[in-house]
């Protein structure tokens, strides 16, 4: 049996920092500092685990291309080897993405092919999860979603932004979605509206337990019929908030994993998130179990 399992994109971020401004059309600014690094989304949760002790597995897709060789070298040097490759045709599933990091925010410019689980037969998605405690929801597979749902396994759930996010486009799996984790705007774009506390309960319309982060704000969640807020922890001094909301996933995981009822799951969350904006991308900050202590 697993703690952990995800299908996920690998992605490789090129992160630039200590800028003044963006450059206009026809122009070129220069950046203090730049670091290339494995990016976010769910694989960071299956390596943080890892280094935390729990068993997880990773399904990603990668071809014979030099980025994704460069990806399974990072991956290697992050002694992290607790993966399968599925195989696919695209030659080149890896997500690239140049990350403009200020010390608050953070703006993304990305290339995506959209090489997803949802190009695997739904028998293959579901054979890889079922033997997990808990698992991120496999996109385009609302069924397998239902299913392990419906045996008991944990699921989470992080849509991330796009322009054409909406509520139509992930309603059908949303209620059987355990913990469902967006960003304020992503909250407020798929309610239609600039009220976060409405956009709460919009959401918990479709999910039972919608968390919606707030960056420096800590984040605001549904329990038992009412809207609860936890803060962000102080004492964190944010450099880079890349990896940020996936981070924050990760504690919501560790909390599930270690049976925390839903407020200290947060809290997790937050300790997750905070400690990883402490340094430069999506895994530079470690969290550890004393760390775990101090703090919840």
């Amino acid at each position: 049996m697993y703690d952990f399992k995800t299908f996920a994109q690998m992605n490789l971020d090129l992160i630039f920092q200590g800028f003044d401004r963006m450059p206009q059309p026809g122009e070129e600014a220069f950046a203090k500092r730049f670091t290339m690094q494995l990016g976010g989304g769910p694989i960071v949760c299956p390596i943080v685990l890892e280094q935390l002790g729990f068993r997880v597995r990773l399904g990603t897709f990668l071809g014979q291309d030099d980025v994704s060789n460069l990806c399974r070298r990072l991956l290697d040097q992050r002694g992290f080897s607790s993966y399968d490759e599925f195989a696919q045709d695209n030659p080149d599933p890896v997500v690239v993405t140049s990350v403009f990091s200020w010390e608050h925010d953070r703006g993304f410019l990305a290339h995506n092919e959209g090489v997803y689980e949802s190009i695997l037969d739904p028998e293959t998605v579901y054979g890889f999860l079922r033997d997990a405690k808990v698992v991120f929801a496999p996109v385009g597979q609302p069924e397998v979603t239902r299913r392990l749902h419906e045996e008991g396994v944990k699921v989470v759930y992080d849509s991330g932004w796009s322009d054409d996010l909406s509520i139509d486009g992930i309603k059908a799996f949303l209620p059987y979605i355990d913990v469902y984790t967006p960003n304020d705007k992503e909250a407020r774009k798929l309610a239609g509206t600039d009220d976060l506390e409405e956009a709460v309960r919009f959401l918990a319309g479709y999910t039972p337990h919608p968390v919606v982060t707030l960056g420096k704000g800590g984040c605001a969640y549904w329990h038992d019929g009412s809207i609860r807020y936890v803060s962000a922890i102080d004492e964190f001094r944010a450099v880079d908030t890349t990896g940020a909301g996936d981070n924050f996933l990760t504690g919501i995981i560790y909390g599930l994993l270690t049976e925390e009822p839903l407020d200290r799951c947060v809290r997790l969350g937050n300790i997750f998130a905070g400690k990883s904006t402490t340094a430069v991308g999506c895994f530079g900050a470690a969290v550890t179990p004393a760390l775990i202590r101090k703090y919840l």
